[in-house]
Formats: C-alpha cells, structure tokens, sequence
C-alpha cells in the first residue's frame, strides 16, 4: 500500500502500489494550481484511489477554462490549500504526486509543448 498526505494531514490518500513511473503536466492550469513548472500526477482508475478525510476538508473546484476544453475538478485540501487529485474524464483520476514521499521519474508528458525551454527532465 502506498500511502500519502496533506501538508497538514487532515486528508489522507491511498493506492494498492506506487506506480513504476508519474506523468507531469505542463498545462497552464496545472501550472497555477500547483504554484509550479506543472503538476506531478499518477493517473489511475478511480475506484484504485482511497481518499480518507474524516474532517471534510476536500473541497473541489471545476476548471472549465482548460485547454482540451474538458471540465476537470480539481480538489484541495481547505485547510492547508494542498492539491489532492484532478478529476478527468471518465472514471480516471489524477492523483498529485507531491503527496508521496517518493515520486518515481515521469513516464510521459502532457501538453509538453509548453514545458519551459529551460526544463530538463530525465
């Protein structure tokens, strides 16, 4: 089981395995949910993802502005501001990466055409 929190450990998430590889988005609105360059994310089936927030801190937020022109809903944590997840289309979630202690190397890329010049990625 791998398991990861908040910054303030109200919210805390779960799944079977640590995925062998992340993916990270370059989008614009990962970019600001984040604070970042992009946002680091496991993207997995739903049902694989087990959220525990006794306290009611999980709060969403629909992004319609996003550029495939996809709503996503992104989910915080109220109390500390941390991202949780990012609901996709479907049944799939994208599940912030940052919660994690360890954060394996990035498998692939989304919208990879607005990865900064600078950024090198391994």
């Amino acid at each position: 089981m791998a398991e990861g929190r908040c910054n303030c450990g109200s919210i805390k998430v779960s799944m079977p395995s640590m995925p062998e590889q992340s993916a990270i988005c370059y989008c614009a609105n990962c970019r600001r949910a984040g604070g970042s360059i992009g946002s680091i994310v496991y993207i997995l089936d739903s049902p694989q993802v087990t959220i525990n927030d006794p306290n009611k801190y999980l709060k969403d937020y629909r992004d319609n502005d996003t550029k495939s022109g996809n709503p996503i809903t992104r989910q915080f944590c109220s109390n500390c501001g941390c991202p949780i997840t990012s609901v996709l289309a479907g049944d799939k979630i994208a599940l912030k990466g940052g919660l994690f202690d360890k954060i394996p190397a990035p498998g692939f890329k989304s919208f990879e055409q607005e990865e900064p010049s600078w950024m090198k990625t391994v």
